[in-house]
């Protein structure tokens, strides 16, 4: 009897470790099939069209938002041409929120969307501020097409598709979209304002609506921050046949189609303001239906010009976004 107790005593450490040993190898087998499931729901809701990272960041953080400047793209048959057409995203360094509202930003003509994104570095410093998330698409051929450009190219019917994959995300806000275009990119986001119902508000640096937009009846008011150079030599502040050579109406009446679109006070309030070195006059359309606002600003002595010299002209804008958003 001695010698069996004995026996089982001099084995039960074994015993312990052995169990050990096999209660970690099950727990190591759970985390790492967890580990696997949670890559793949992120690749699945993240990566599913992404053709290029920057260095950045190539893992996605604890909230399951990417960070940094992303690169994508979306297929687009052009006169009977498939064509890969690229965007990039901008997502914050740090994530800290639940949803983010999204702002496009559309280059000028012969501009391309990464010239746009390292000139906007004002933009960027928004973004890290979880203000929001930017997005940055290539125009085909360099251009947006409203009709006389370069590009042939449907490009409402391609950002539309854009905004659908966007709104995929679970950490977007789908109902808080915004747009700022610049010149040609001006153009464009009139255009979006105009026939798509995916924008609270648009900002067109720039350029106003052409005789031809003016005509179309837009699916709702938005709210518009309009730019304009009181000289530019491209296209001309009180309308008329441009360079382009579309022919546009003027800064005033295209603010006034907008107005009356979101019913809007017919009689802007004005003042003037200074924009860095620039004296700026301001118009403002208030009383608007369901709070949302519309004014132009025509900038003295700018040209055909989008800064002005240390002014924050695109958080002055992001402002104006988040205080003129329109209800649904």
């Amino acid at each position: 009897m001695l010698d069996l107790l004995w026996a089982v005593l001099m084995a039960t450490p074994m015993l312990i470790h052995q169990m050990r040993l096999s209660i970690f190898s099950s727990l190591f087998i759970v985390l790492f099939a967890l580990h696997g499931c949670s890559q793949n729901n992120y690749s699945l809701q993240i990566k599913r069209n992404s053709t290029q990272t920057d260095s950045t960041s190539n893992l996605p953080t604890e909230s399951g938002i990417p960070t940094g400047l992303k690169k994508f793209s979306l297929p687009q048959l052009v006169e009977g041409v498939l064509q890969k057409r690229e965007y990039l995203v901008r997502f914050p360094l740090k994530p800290s929120r639940l949803n983010y509202p999204i702002i496009f930003y559309f280059h000028g003509g012969k501009g391309t969307a990464s010239g746009l994104f390292k000139n906007l570095r004002e933009v960027h410093r928004l973004i890290d501020d979880n203000q929001f998330i930017g997005v940055f698409p290539q125009g085909f051929k360099k251009s947006w097409n409203l009709s006389l450009e370069p590009s042939k190219a449907d490009d409402v019917v391609w950002v539309r598709e854009i905004f659908e994959e966007i709104s995929k995300l679970g950490f977007v806000d789908s109902t808080s979209v915004y747009a700022v275009g610049i010149s040609n990119g001006s153009g464009l986001v009139n255009k979006l304002g105009k026939e798509t119902e995916i924008f609270k508000g648009i900002a067109p640096i720039v350029s106003q609506q052409t005789v031809k937009m003016l005509k179309i009846t837009p699916q709702r008011g938005i709210s518009v921050f309009q730019v304009n150079g009181d000289n530019d030599p491209l296209i001309p502040l009180e309308g008329g046949l441009s360079k382009i050579p579309h022919k546009f109406v003027s800064a005033k009446r295209s603010a006034e189609n907008w107005a009356r679109h979101s019913n809007c006070a017919t009689v802007p309030v004005s003042f003037k303001d200074n924009w860095g070195p620039y004296r700026t006059k301001v118009f403002i359309y208030d009383e608007c239906e369901s709070g949302r606002q519309v004014r132009y600003h025509v900038v003295q002595g700018s040209g055909h010009r989008s800064n002005f010299k240390g002014f924050p002209l695109h958080t002055v804008i992001w402002n104006f976004f988040k205080n003129s958003p329109g209800e649904d």
